[in-house]
């Protein structure tokens, strides 16, 4: 019996070693891989990311070695990395634009042209007769666009003239539709009537309507210049939907010429020119007569958006 009890305790004694040896082995293979990890660390001693920056030939690399898989990058990369590949990108856009709805727009034609700025991506906001007279909001924006609607609204319920002619001779661009278009002139004749008007950017007379060649609502041919650049990629000719407007006959012919003034179209029923861009101080305006935005009485069936797209992107960049 004796016996008995000694073997058992030789068996749990012998237990216990084997599993001290165990925890003393692990122990040990922890260690070591532990300074295994420490080593490695100290021999790859490259730039820290979150305090160093690596430098544009590091970002390069990197750029190249991971496009295939989307690299993510770290805020200090993040620059020279966007800078490579903004180099390729095209850097024609179209800027911001405030689109006029107040006293005197034509509502379809605000409509449409969000419609049209949703669909060609173009960043936009309203203003009407109260804030377009505010310099500090038009700093928001590069474009004023004053859509079609009635001139003389726009003459009298706009208190200050001033403010938007600044705009443009410090660097703004103004865009014109039909009665934006009349508006922009220093001389508005309206079936040989003769009218003073006070935005003067464009130094000339805009003339309508074309009554009796193309009637309200109708479209009216237009001959593109084949030889202007926002023209290149369409046919010489267009049909555009027509509201009574203008066309424009600048004091001085010659600025036809000079580069001061320059014509994208003209009307096939009398020659003159449809559309134009001139340059106001060290800014720009872009004149319509037509409505290329606009169908009949909507802004699909017989809309222009891809041509008046083009005008826009060649205008900005001007």
């Amino acid at each position: 019996m004796l016996n008995f009890y000694r073997l058992k305790t030789n068996s749990k004694i012998f237990k216990l070693n084997n599993y001290c040896s165990f925890i003393l082995f692990a122990a040990a293979a922890l260690l070591l891989v532990l300074t295994s990890c420490s080593n490695q660390d100290n021999t790859n001693n490259g730039p820290d990311s979150e305090t160093t920056d690596p430098g544009l030939e590091v970002v390069e690399e990197k750029a190249k070695s991971e496009a295939s898989d989307g690299p993510e990058i770290d805020e200090e990369d993040d620059y020279p990395y966007q800078a490579a590949e903004n180099a390729q990108a095209d850097p024609e856009t179209v800027p911001r634009v405030a689109l006029y709805n107040g006293s005197g727009s034509w509502a379809d034609n605000v409509d449409t042209l969000k419609d049209f700025f949703v669909s060609y991506e173009i960043d936009y906001g309203l203003v009407d007769e109260y804030n377009i007279i505010d310099p500090e909001l038009l700093n928001d924006y590069e474009i004023v666009i004053l859509p079609g609607g009635g001139a003389a609204d726009y003459r009298y319920e706009i208190s200050d003239h001033d403010n938007i002619r600044s705009f443009v001779k410090d660097g703004g661009l103004f865009i014109g539709f039909c009665a934006g278009a009349y508006y922009a002139a220093d001389i508005f004749i309206w079936q040989g009537s003769e009218y003073d008007y006070p935005l003067e950017i464009f130094s000339g007379s805009s003339i309508g309507p074309l009554s009796g060649q193309v009637g309200w609502g109708e479209q009216a041919l237009l001959n593109l210049n084949p030889d202007h650049p926002a023209n290149e990629s369409f046919e010489h000719e267009l049909d555009i939907y027509y509201f009574d407007g203008p066309y424009f006959i600048p004091h001085d012919n010659e600025e036809f010429y000079a580069g001061t003034i320059e014509i994208l179209a003209r009307y096939d029923v009398n020659d003159q020119p449809a559309v134009i861009a001139g340059r106001y101080g060290e800014g720009s305006y872009l004149l319509f007569g037509p409505h290329p935005e606009m169908d009949g009485y909507g802004k699909d069936e017989g809309a222009n958006w891809p041509w008046l797209y083009s005008s826009l992107l060649w205008f900005a960049n001007w």
